[in-house]
């Protein structure tokens, strides 16, 4: 059994008594001072144990707020070594010990669980002090910049002067948009600042969110609207006239079959009428067809096999690519979609004729298609062609644009429609003298 502190200091209080008396006996009595010698040294060993046995409370104490200090809670305390007062003491620095722990740990889980949640936002977040230095760069901005991390504002300068301009300009609860191109992507970055204090400290934080597909589905809308509008009323005036031309031609000839009318009079008439009658069925046809990208039907959905789809239309195709390396590639063969094949067949078709035409000046021309199947699938049909130029890779969605002699202007916008109506999007990145890619995500 452990004796208690009480015992222990009598102990060695008494101890202390019976050295001091036998040095005194043997110094001032006896005068034995040899032995006076050895009981004063004992009597010093004994007085300075029993200050260090004293003061061992003091530097537990000491112990355990240091240890709190340097938020170390592995330390713990004896609570049966040194009588009842002393163990309800060493009890209670176990106890404060174990509960600082708890905290400590539920801080930290707190502080990941944050952290993923801000990680797992697909709004792009920043935050940077008065130094412009970055505490904070989430996983949709690593991505969306194409930056794995940043550790001061002033990174952003390799990336795009314009941005960093914004993001040191724009003021509090300010909403600003950014037009930016980043790895050959066009983004349409809006951003939204705000700033705060922590411990004195000042803080700035940006939100990043990309709402080109947004910008560009309100566009075709509109885009779809004026179509749907001008083509009703320019068939309503080409119509009657068509028609009419068609009624005065047959008058004129019947009238001169029955020799009534001049012959240079009568082929004058009739030459015009041709000409008007020709322009007008040029007309509708031409009305017609951008009429179908407000036609669109509604898409019959079942599952096809992404390999299938791309092998049909290969085959299709093959007159054409006889003369192009042309390879296709994938993550898995077996990467499946929800979509309706006609229509999006129809897309593929489009962006491999015009890739076929981007080539025909080509010295080795080469299309690939990439199938991407780990998250969303992802199709992409790259050539090694031209390129288009950088003031006018923003228009190709836009319906009546094109580079093409002759061409319409809706294959690609019409494509975009189609992509939009299976929820995915369809973007274009191209380096003129290098090629240009078609990115398709379902």
């Amino acid at each position: 059994m452990r004796k208690s502190f009480r015992y222990n200091v009598i102990f060695r209080v008494l101890l202390i008594t019976a050295l001091l008396a036998m040095l005194i006996y043997f110094f001032l009595v006896s005068k034995n001072y040899l032995r006076s010698t050895y009981f004063a040294i004992f009597l010093i060993i004994a007085i300075v144990e029993f200050i260090w046995y004293v003061d061992r409370t003091n530097r537990d104490f000491a112990a355990f707020l240091l240890a709190l200090l340097q938020n170390d809670f592995t330390t713990t305390f004896s609570e049966t070594a040194k009588g009842k007062s002393f163990n309800e003491l060493h009890s209670a620095f176990n106890q404060i010990t174990q509960k600082f722990k708890t905290i400590s740990s539920e801080k930290e889980v707190q502080h990941i669980y944050l952290e993923s949640l801000v990680d797992h936002v697909r709004v792009g977040i920043l935050s940077y002090d008065e130094q412009e230095k970055i505490h904070l760069m989430n996983g949709a901005l690593k991505s969306l910049l194409h930056k794995p991390q940043l550790l001061y504002l002033k990174g952003l300068e390799g990336t795009d002067k314009k941005l960093l301009k914004a993001i040191r300009h724009i003021k509090p609860r300010e909403n600003k948009l950014v037009k930016i191109k980043i790895a050959n992507q066009l983004l349409q970055l809006s951003l939204h600042a705000s700033e705060f204090k922590l411990h004195g400290q000042y803080f700035k934080l940006v939100s990043f969110q990309n709402i080109k597909n947004e910008l560009d589905a309100n566009e075709m809308d509109a885009w779809q609207k004026l179509i749907r509008v001008l083509t009703h009323e320019i068939m309503n005036s080409v119509t009657p006239i068509s028609s009419l031309s068609s009624t005065l031609y047959e008058i004129i000839e019947k009238e001169n079959r029955n020799g009534s009318l001049d012959q240079d009079t009568i082929q004058k008439v009739l030459t015009g009428l041709d000409a008007v009658k020709s322009r007008s069925a040029g007309l509708q046809s031409f009305t017609e067809a951008y009429r179908n990208l407000t036609r669109i039907p509604p898409p019959h959905f079942k599952e096809v096999r992404v390999k299938d789809m791309l092998e049909r239309i290969e085959t299709l195709l093959k007159p054409d690519l006889r003369n192009i390396d042309f390879q296709i590639t994938y993550t898995k063969e077996d990467i499946k979609i929800i979509a309706d094949t006609d229509l999006l067949d129809q897309v593929l078709i489009n962006i491999l004729k015009n890739a076929l035409e981007a080539l025909e000046e080509s010295e080795n021309p080469r299309i690939q298609i990439a199938i991407d199947g780990r998250d969303k699938v992802k199709i992409t049909i790259a050539d090694n062609g031209p390129g288009i130029d950088e003031d006018k890779i923003d228009q190709v969605f836009v319906p009546f644009f094109t580079t093409k002699k002759g061409g319409s202007g809706i294959g690609l916008a019409l494509s975009k429609q189609i992509v939009r109506l299976h929820n995915g999007t369809l973007q274009v990145e191209s380096v003129p003298g290098q090629g240009t890619s078609f990115i398709i995500e379902l």
